[in-house]
C-alpha cells in the first residue's frame, strides 16, 4: 500500500460497534457518482447498474444525462458550488432514495499551461474542481454515513500525483493534494465504519484529452519564453489521445469488483489506494523508487541535523 501511516491503524482496532456495511450487501447499494455525464464516471455508472445496484449519476447539467440504462437516475450536484448548495443537493438525494452507501468523487478537469503564466484565478479554479470540490462532497455526505456507521468513499486521483509534466503542473499538483488529503481523511473516518479508497488511474481512452472536452488552456496569458514548452506539451497530449492503453469498460468493471469485494477482488479488503492500469503501476513504482534512491543518496548528510546525545 502507498499509505505509510500504518501506525495510526492500531488506534482504531478497539472500535467494534459497527452496523452492517450496506456496501457489501448485494443489490441494496445506492451509489452517487460525480461528473457522471461522460468518460469514466458514466462507464462506471453503467457497470454498477448492470449488477442491479442503484446509481445516482450527478452532473452540473443533468440534462446531458440522456438515454440512461435502467437503474441510473440523473441528478444535479455541482461540486464547485458553495458547500450549503452541495449539502442541499445531497440531502435531496438522500430524501428521494432513502440512503447513500457509496460516493465516487470522479469529477475534475485538466488545466494546461506553465505555473508562471497561469493566473491565480485559473490556479484556484483547478484546485476547486480537483481538491476543494470533492472534499465538500464528502462533507455533505459524511454526517449521513456517520449516523448509520457505514459507507464507502471512492476518490479518483491520478497517476499524475506522482510526477511533474511541463505545462500541466496545476493538474498534477492538485492530484497530489487530493491524494494526501483523502488518505488523511480515510484515517479520520475509519472509527465510524466508513471506508475509503483512492484510485489512481493511468491513461484511459476517454475524452479527457480531446480539445474542448475536459482540458482548459491559458491562451490568454501565454508568455513567449514558454511557447516551445507549451507547443511540445500540446503535441504530446494530441499524440496520446486515442492511443491511451486503458480500456474504460474494463477499468470500471475492475473498480466495481474492488469496491464491493466481489469478482476479481472476491474476499479482498478495500485497498487504501490502488493504481489502475499497467502504465500507472509502472510509473508509480518508478517514482517511488526514485524517492527511495534520493533519500539513500542524502541520508548521511540529512541525518546530521538531529540533536546528539
Amino acid at each position: 500500500m502507498g499509505h505509510s501511516h500504518s501506525v495510526l491503524h492500531s488506534h482504531h482496532k478497539h472500535n467494534k460497534e459497527k452496523k452492517p456495511d450496506q456496501s457489501k450487501m448485494t443489490g441494496s447499494r445506492v451509489w452517487v457518482i460525480t461528473g457522471a455525464s461522460s468518460g469514466f464516471g458514466l462507464e462506471l455508472a453503467k457497470v454498477i447498474a448492470s449488477h442491479g445496484d442503484r446509481v445516482i449519476a450527478t452532473s452540473r447539467n443533468p440534462k446531458k444525462l440522456t438515454g440512461l440504462p435502467e437503474g441510473i437516475t440523473a441528478a444535479h450536484l455541482d461540486q464547485n458550488e458553495p458547500l450549503p448548495q452541495i449539502q442541499a443537493a445531497m440531502k435531496d438525494i438522500i430524501n428521494i432514495h432513502g440512503t447513500v452507501d457509496i460516493v465516487v468523487a470522479n469529477a475534475g478537469y485538466v488545466q494546461t499551461g506553465t505555473v508562471e503564466e497561469s493566473s491565480p484565478e485559473e490556479t484556484l479554479k483547478q484546485y476547486q474542481a480537483n481538491v476543494f470540490g470533492p472534499i465538500n462532497v464528502y462533507r455533505a455526505i459524511l454526517p449521513h454515513m456517520r449516523e448509520k456507521r457505514s459507507g464507502t468513499l471512492v476518490t479518483f486521483g491520478s497517476i499524475g500525483a506522482w510526477f511533474s509534466i511541463n505545462s500541466c503542473n496545476l493538474y498534477n499538483s492538485s492530484k497530489a493534494a487530493i491524494r494526501n488529503l483523502s488518505l488523511g481523511l480515510a484515517e479520520e473516518i475509519k472509527p465510524f465504519g466508513i471506508r475509503h479508497t483512492l484510485i489512481e488511474p493511468g491513461f484511459f481512452r476517454t475524452a479527457l484529452l480531446k480539445p474542448g472536452q475536459n482540458m482548459t488552456n491559458t491562451d490568454n496569458t501565454r508568455i513567449a519564453d514558454y511557447a516551445e514548452m507549451n507547443k511540445n506539451a500540446k503535441a504530446a497530449f494530441d499524440s496520446w489521445d486515442g492511443k491511451q492503453p486503458g480500456d474504460p469498460h474494463k477499468g470500471a468493471a475492475i473498480l466495481y469488483d474492488v469496491i464491493t469485494s466481489t469478482g476479481v477482488a472476491e474476499g479482498r479488503e478495500l485497498p487504501s489506494f490502488m493504481p489502475l492500469g499497467s502504465d500507472s503501476i509502472a510509473e508509480i513504482k518508478k517514482d517511488a523508487q526514485a524517492v527511495i534512491d534520493s533519500i539513500n543518496a542524502w541520508e548521511s548528510i540529512a541525518s546530521k541535523s538531529d540533536f546528539t546525545g
